[in-house]
């Protein structure tokens, strides 16, 4: 499998959102919060060239298998607060240490090969390289099948001595009222 980093995509609209897609469908029934983008917000994050993204390639099929983004730019996640890492990490807030992993994306039929792995790899290289951290965030669908500590053992073998740390969860709450004709 061949890998690429690229600052910008084009295809946003043809292979990149199918695979982009069928990497989350199933979080559209099993999470609370809406985790996949629209069409128009994965279109606007490709073109964002403050975000690198990572592209994983079956060569001999000549298929896209695997994509994930990454930024240190926390500016430009909408959904995360960068006033929580600079109070968390002010040294490396500072010097633009934290990386952010927007998504990692796999075709499910490459789920359980080597392209995760080989995006993990490519990660790791990127923010080692900068002695930063990086941080991610996975539904509790997601870790539930133990996806968290599958990504420590893969990017513990690049970078012996990693450590994993969760920083924060939300839980969802619901209230159901009694039927007040049966009351």
């Amino acid at each position: 499998m061949e890998h690429y980093v690229t600052g910008t995509l084009d295809d946003a609209d043809g292979d990149l959102w199918a695979l982009y897609e069928n990497a989350f469908q199933d979080l559209r029934s099993q999470a609370v919060q809406r985790h996949l983008m629209t069409q128009a917000e994965f279109k606007e994050l490709c073109l964002d060239h403050r975000v690198d993204k990572y592209v994983v390639r079956d060569e001999e099929n000549d298929r896209l298998a695997a994509l994930a983004t990454l930024t240190n730019d926390l500016d430009a996640v909408h959904l995360i607060s960068p006033e929580y890492f600079e109070r968390k990490w002010p040294e490396l807030y500072a010097a633009k240490r934290i990386w952010y992993v927007g998504f990692v994306a796999v075709e499910p039929e490459y789920q359980g090969s080597v392209a995760m792995s080989r995006l993990i790899e490519q990660l790791c290289e990127a923010v080692n390289a900068h002695d930063g951290v990086f941080v991610l965030d996975i539904c509790s669908h997601r870790s539930r099948r133990l996806l968290a500590a599958g990504i420590e053992r893969m990017a513990a073998r690049h970078l012996p001595g990693l450590k994993r740390a969760q920083l924060d969860a939300q839980v969802y709450w619901g209230y159901e009222f009694p039927d007040t004709a049966t009351a």
